[in-house]
Order: C-alpha cells, then structure tokens, then sequence
C-alpha cells in the first residue's frame, strides 16, 4: 500500500492527501468561517444626508437595521462602482421577501449582495419628527 503525503497549512491543519498526476500532493481549498464587521451607516440621523459610506473590500453580503424615532423618512440603498459613481442597489428585505431600493419604513431588516462594488451608503433623502439609523453587519 502506497504512504500518503499530506500538505499542511502554516497552522498544521492537514489539508490534503490527494495527489496530482505527477504525485505531488494537492492544496484543497477549506473554509473555517466568514468574517463578520459591524457596520454603521446612519446614526440617529436627524438630517437628510449621505451617511458613513462603507469600503466594501472582500465583503460579499450586508445585512442592515432600519430604526429610529422619525415619523417619516426615505432611505436609498447606494452602491459605488469603480468609478465612484453611485447606483441605486437592490435589496431584500427579510421579513417578506420585497425588493427594493429604497424604504420609507423603520422596524425592518433588509440584506444586500455587494461583491463588485467599492462603497455602500444608506442615503437619507428625507426624514421629519425624529431620526433614523442604519446598522448591521457585513460578511465575507
């Protein structure tokens, strides 16, 4: 019976006893988990505004809080692209499955996939009689 060679990682996690056609061993890819960032991109914002924008980097999907005090507001989900133009970006939100670029309603969690895109704002385009906030977390 032939001895098997094992790759290991700078942790020694074996990784692989599979062999090329040459009989070297072969790296198999693994994941021992996702990265998860808290994000804020509104704060108790009382004032129409852009927002703290988010440096997607390697994060693939952010899923955000809408709460706060305000009897109205309007909130637009944004993306930018290489170009730092901003686009309006689809999301989803969990509680009934909607879609949407934007959302007047508080109390609500929405999830957005953002590979690709280079930032990722919650715009405040109106709020009156309190303020809003937009916060979650981002997930590799």
């Amino acid at each position: 019976m032939a001895s098997n060679s094992y790759l290991y990682d700078s942790n020694g996690w074996k990784t692989s006893s599979r062999k090329d056609v040459d009989g070297t061993p072969v790296m198999d890819v693994y994941n021992k988990g996702s990265f998860v960032k808290p994000v804020t991109l509104q704060n108790a914002a009382t004032a129409v505004g852009n927002g703290t924008e988010f440096d997607v980097e390697s994060y693939k999907t952010l899923t955000l809080e809408v709460s706060g005090t305000a009897t109205s507001h309007t909130l637009v989900f944004e993306g930018a692209s290489v170009s730092g133009t901003w686009y309006a970006v689809q999301g989803v939100r969990l509680a009934d499955f909607a879609m949407g670029t934007q959302t007047t309603t508080k109390g609500e969690v929405w999830t957005f996939e953002v590979p690709g895109l280079v930032k990722f704002r919650a715009r405040l385009s109106a709020v009156a009689g309190g303020n809003v906030s937009v916060k979650g977390n981002a997930v590799s």
